[in-house]
């Protein structure tokens, strides 16, 4: 029978432990966003869409996200069906459109993303702020080095 211990060499491995916390961090997420249905990559495209004012194309949406552009669709799909975008045509590309919350989600703009700060306050609550405000530089810092946009 195999251990359900993580060995000393994993546990010490950065890559291991930033997947690793991806990945619990997400259960968490599917928790808090359970009230509202929806999924951690809806989310982040629903927060894309209200941090930009919502005027996207798909494909600006995919480049924002780190997604490729047929995820993005399947999402987007799902976003319209729940009644969270619409989708209009792009004033200047035929083959485009523009992707926009519907009133119903503007008047969540706020309401989500203070459910998910006080869910996770608790969790972070352990590191402190100056800790807390040095994960997320550290954060920052290694996806600007790993060449995401800023």
């Amino acid at each position: 029978m195999g251990s359900r211990r993580i060995s000393p060499e994993l546990d010490n491995a950065l890559g291991f432990n930033i997947y690793r916390v991806a990945l619990l961090f997400r259960k968490e997420l599917m928790k808090a966003l359970s009230d509202y249905r929806m999924t951690p990559e809806q989310w982040q495209v629903m927060q894309t869409l209200w941090s930009t004012e919502g005027q996207l194309t798909q494909n600006d949406v995919a480049h924002l996200t780190l997604r490729d552009k047929h995820t993005v669709s399947r999402i987007l799909a799902r976003l319209e069906r729940d009644g969270w975008i619409k989708k209009h045509p792009h004033p200047t590309d035929a083959r485009a459109y523009i992707v926009a919350p519907t009133d119903q989600a503007k008047t969540l703009r706020h309401e989500v993303p203070s459910k998910l700060h006080r869910h996770f306050a608790d969790i972070l609550s352990e590191l402190g702020t100056g800790e807390a405000e040095e994960l997320l530089y550290l954060l920052k810092k290694l996806r600007h080095r790993l060449g995401d946009i800023s």
